[in-house]
């Protein structure tokens, strides 16, 4: 009897089974284009803000600086910053931007995996 082979046309598709680098490649491929097209949306309907509100004045305003590095040292200036930039990627225009960079970073991450999985061509061809 001969075997059978994994693309048989006959063969039910429950039965078909892809590599587990093609599956990794798939999940990549999905991710980067909901990803990307999740980010267009988000930059399309973010509203603009153009106006500042009152607590980033007084963030922003040379008395808080000054009283928060009295109280926490030059650290806690530097925390109080990242804070303010990191809180400011969750929302709006910079919110697109950061689902952009997270779905590309996460597909190439899988695309990796999956040619480490499969064993690359590259790897066969340096040890020849």
């Amino acid at each position: 009897m001969p075997a059978e082979s994994k693309l048989d046309p006959q063969q039910p598709l429950a039965k078909r089974r892809r590599s587990p680098a093609a599956v990794i490649r798939a999940w990549g491929a999905a991710i980067l284009v909901i990803g990307l097209a999740s980010a267009a949306f988000i930059y399309a309907f973010a509203a603009d803000d153009e106006g500042i509100d009152a607590a980033s004045e007084i963030v922003q305003g040379r008395m808080y600086q000054h009283n928060l590095q009295l109280m926490g040292g030059k650290a806690s200036l530097l925390m109080a910053d990242f804070d303010e930039w990191f809180s400011g990627l969750w929302h709006g225009r910079p919110l697109a931007y950061t689902v952009a960079i997270l779905s590309v970073a996460i597909a190439l991450a899988c695309f990796a995996v999956a040619r480490w999985v499969s064993g690359s061509p590259a790897d066969a061809d340096r040890q020849s």
